[in-house]
């Protein structure tokens, strides 16, 4: 191997051992939001990864720590940690919690707060905890009415941290666009930071020799993630994270193997493709609910449509880079010799390290 297709290879395993090491910490890069207005009263629910709270703990008392499973013996100071999130304001007055309370929820913990409001007063919510993240963090906050009807949908960030809530109904604010954008910009965030999905669609698309074949993938995961992230966001069909996100691990170690056992281009790609996708269209769906999301009819199918959009128009971005790129350098012949091996071999150990991950750890 010459020298310089020696770095270029190089290269490429670079890229993908930094995309791989990136995706541990997707999950822990987000807190989620519900807040339900009533006339007396406003609550929120914050659900925080149980790996960013012991970091944002570490920002506020040094040497302090937790486990989960010993979370009675520090309810207590988990309390008054969680009242540190937010800052809810109304009129210029900063609110106390007249309630507290913290459960663990899988890996997460989750903080229920209830504010005094007056009715007629604008409320203002603070994203505290964003200033004692790294920049990358965002926090997904969900504004509902005393019904649980969705009202609005706001994407926070460490430079973007206010909401304002107008009576009765109306929202300002750094991130007041409405339910449909932001679920849209929900939808194509989570895509591009979803590295796991993306990771499964490279190693579909490497072993592909044709165009139409490629394009067939696509579609048939299209499709499958749309069928599953609408059964599962309506409740129609409901799969615990315990179980979909060692399977989606599944799925990329599996394909990565196929390609590495089969020289030429596996038949019934599609089919495989299609049986995964749904798969992960679970893990879509599970987001889409964590960011608050509605539990009738009239309240779902408007985030629904637009967070799958989000997602198919993220998608889109990333195989336009893609399908070129690969198409590019399979006129490259030492490519074809070793590309789509190393290529394959990073989508099994990826994989691999994934599925072990979500089963012991």
């Amino acid at each position: 191997m010459s020298l310089s297709l020696r770095k270029k290879t190089l290269c490429i395993i670079a890229l993908l051992l930094a995309a791989s090491g990136v995706a541990l910490g997707h999950d822990v890069q987000a807190s989620w939001t519900t807040v339900r207005v009533s006339p007396g009263s406003c609550e929120l629910t914050v659900r925080v990864h149980a790996e960013a709270v012991r970091t944002l703990i570490q920002e506020t008392a040094p040497g302090a720590t937790f486990e989960p499973e010993n979370l009675d013996k520090v309810r207590p100071a988990l309390k008054s940690f969680g009242e540190t999130l937010y800052e809810v304001s109304e009129g210029g007055r900063v609110l106390p919690a007249t309630e507290t309370d913290v459960s663990v929820v899988e890996d997460n913990l989750v903080f229920r707060l209830v504010y005094p409001r007056a009715a007629t007063v604008p409320l203002r919510l603070k994203a505290n905890h964003l200033s004692r993240v790294s920049p990358d963090f965002i926090a997904y906050v969900s504004v509902n009415d005393e019904a649980g009807k969705p009202l609005s949908s706001h994407v926070l960030r460490p430079n973007q941290p206010l909401v304002e809530i107008e009576p009765p109904s109306g929202v300002t604010g750094s991130d007041a666009q409405g339910p449909f954008l932001s679920f849209l910009r929900l939808g194509v965030e989570h895509i591009l930071k979803g590295y796991d999905h993306l990771l499964f669609l490279l190693g579909l698309l490497v072993a592909c020799r044709r165009f139409s074949t490629m394009a067939l993938v696509i579609t048939c995961f299209t499709l499958a993630h749309t069928v599953t992230l609408a059964l599962a966001a309506l409740d129609l069909v409901t799969l615990s994270p315990a179980v979909v996100e060692p399977l989606i691990a599944a799925s990329i170690l599996f394909v990565g193997v196929e390609n590495l056992l089969r020289r030429d281009e596996p038949r019934w790609r599609w089919a495989l493709t299609l049986g995964f996708g749904l798969i992960h269209g679970f893990g879509f769906a599970g987001v889409l609910k964590a960011a608050g999301l509605g539990s009738s009819g009239a309240g779902l199918l408007m985030p629904l449509f637009s967070f799958n959009l989000g997602v198919e128009l993220g998608q889109v971005a990333v195989a336009a880079v893609v399908l070129p790129l690969l198409w590019r350098l399979r006129r490259w012949r030492p490519y074809e010799r070793h590309g789509r091996f190393i290529i394959s071999l990073l989508v099994v150990l990826a994989g691999a390290y994934w599925l072990i991950q979500r089963l012991f750890f």
